[in-house]
């Protein structure tokens, strides 16, 4: 369970503590093992929206660091609240918490972007992991991030750094909230 938090919350953050500031919109392709999901994330500084597809519909969490929130809209036009997890959020910048060495490795495209790429040293819970991470230097934006065993990856694509649609990281209108059933 834990080493399943620590790629989680790698791959949710492979990005950002400089780009906390930014706002943006992007395709995004997570692969744990055999498993790929795909969906598109809304960014901006204190909140942000993820919409999965899946075989039972759309899922789409909007989560509020200003409201400490997650909310997990569900297809019957209702909703969860669960407080929000520090794992969960987004990082997009150059740099990954927990970093204890950084070595540039070469410099690839991803996504159609150019980018460098560098092998990564983190450590959580005093336990180190070697990831790869491919950084574009123009928007200093995390790309992709991938497990040096090729376990799991994440990648973005079509990125758009800009102003995004308030309305996106608020409820629906007609959206009732439900208890967690435990």
């Amino acid at each position: 369970m834990r080493r399943h938090l620590f790629i989680a919350f790698i791959i949710l953050g492979a990005a950002a503590n400089t780009g906390r500031a930014m706002e943006f919109s992007a395709d995004q392709t997570t692969r744990i093992g055999k498993s790929t999901m795909t969906g598109k994330i809304y960014f901006q500084p204190d909140r942000w929206r993820v919409e999965m597809a899946s075989a039972e519909g759309p899922k789409v969490s909007i989560n509020r660091l200003d409201r400490a929130v997650t909310w997990l809209l569900l297809p019957n036009r209702s909703y969860v609240e669960l407080p929000l997890r520090i794992d969960q959020i987004p990082r997009v910048g150059p740099t990954i918490e927990g970093e204890v060495a950084r070595k540039h490795v070469g410099n690839e495209p991803v996504s159609g972007r150019k980018t460098e790429k560098y092998e990564v040293t983190v450590e959580s819970d005093g336990k180190r992991q070697i990831i790869y991470q491919w950084v574009a230097p123009d928007i200093k934006f995390t790309m992709k991030t991938a497990s040096a065993d090729g376990k799991w990856e994440s990648v973005y694509s079509s990125v758009t750094i800009g102003p995004q649609r308030p309305d996106l990281f608020d409820l629906p209108a007609g959206y009732t909230k439900v208890s967690v059933q435990k």
